[in-house]
């Protein structure tokens, strides 16, 4: 899912005053990936899967047939957004020199879209800026994306349609989608099962939980994002989110894995508080790539050295 919605893709526009994406109005590829996205969406809400989304509001507006207003223009174009409408002057034409266009840029390339039929030559005034206005979102939630999110819409209601979904708000479908942040990370240690010889009252577990609970909150969200693939909770809160701890070989060294498919933690047997501190904290700051390699103690020449054969000569970078 990460991968379809990375905008390098030009499938969806990143805007970096709000961290959140829209469908491009202008894509290279096959429209049936919208669909896709769509059905990937109603099977996290079909099996209480998080996925990490990260549109604005006005997404679970339109699957829930509501129009997007300003307000979610505000959201998604915060910067854009604010002036015309908050100017309380009357020089709004002189002020803003503003006509019923738009500008995006598409591949490297400017383009200049009109919001009304001929619009370059209708300025905004005093008395059309909320004409002006609701064009401008009509434009960027409707009709510049319209084949693209009706191929989602059509996806999503695949598998999550029906009367049911009428029950929903838009923020609540939102939370079905992507969770909620409302952490108790107490009941998270309640539900906690243990594997193999860990038990509560393990050494080893009794390190962990101490560590854990005296982490700050966005160590403790990396936790959650390395353990599931998502640093938000379901939206049945966390008596949802069962944690499994299973100990593993290897010794001190090693760091501790994670299986997210099935929130499955790898804890090697930690005999100090400070050791299982630092390996925690080397795997969740290093979750992604090939980083990994990097924070691990164990090193090639040391593998050699292990496996039993003869050290190489040369720089020790190598």
């Amino acid at each position: 899912m990460k991968e379809l919605l990375d905008p390098k893709y030009g499938m969806f526009r990143y805007y970096e005053e709000s961290r959140l994406i829209w469908f491009s109005d202008k894509t290279l590829e096959d429209i049936d990936l919208f669909h896709l996205i769509g059905v990937i969406c109603g099977l996290a809400i079909y099996n209480l899967t998080i996925v990490e989304l990260h549109f604005p509001v006005a997404l679970y507006k339109k699957l829930l047939k509501k129009r997007p207003t300003l307000e979610d223009l505000k959201e998604l174009m915060p910067v854009e957004s604010a002036g015309v409408l908050d100017y309380t002057e009357d020089d709004v034409e002189e002020t803003f020199c503003l006509n019923f266009t738009i500008t995006v840029e598409n591949f490297g390339e400017t383009e200049v879209c009109e919001l009304l039929p001929n619009g370059i030559n209708i300025n905004v005034t005093n008395h059309n800026r909320q004409d002006f206005v609701n064009a401008y979102v009509d434009y960027i939630f409707n009709q510049s994306v319209a084949s693209l999110f009706n191929a989602f819409h059509a996806g999503f209601h695949k598998v999550c349609g029906g009367k049911v979904l009428e029950l929903f708000q838009p923020n609540e479908l939102q939370a079905m989608v992507i969770g909620n942040t409302n952490y108790d990370w107490t009941e998270l240690e309640k539900n906690t099962k243990y594997k193999g010889e860990y038990w509560p009252e393990h050494p080893t577990i009794k390190f962990f939980w101490k560590v854990f609970h005296e982490l700050p909150l966005d160590k403790k969200k990396q936790f959650l994002l390395f353990l599931t693939g998502s640093d938000r909770i379901p939206i049945l809160g966390m008596k949802s989110l069962v944690l499994v701890i299973q100990p593993t070989g290897g010794g001190e060294n090693y760091l501790p894995v994670a299986h997210t498919c099935f929130n499955l933690l790898d804890l090697p047997k930690y005999t100090s508080q400070e050791t299982l501190k630092e390996k925690l904290l080397q795997a969740i700051e290093h979750n992604q790539g090939f980083n990994l390699l990097l924070a691990n103690d164990i090193t090639a020449r040391e593998l050699v050295y292990r496996s039993g054969a003869p050290p190489t000569q040369g720089d020790p970078s190598e």
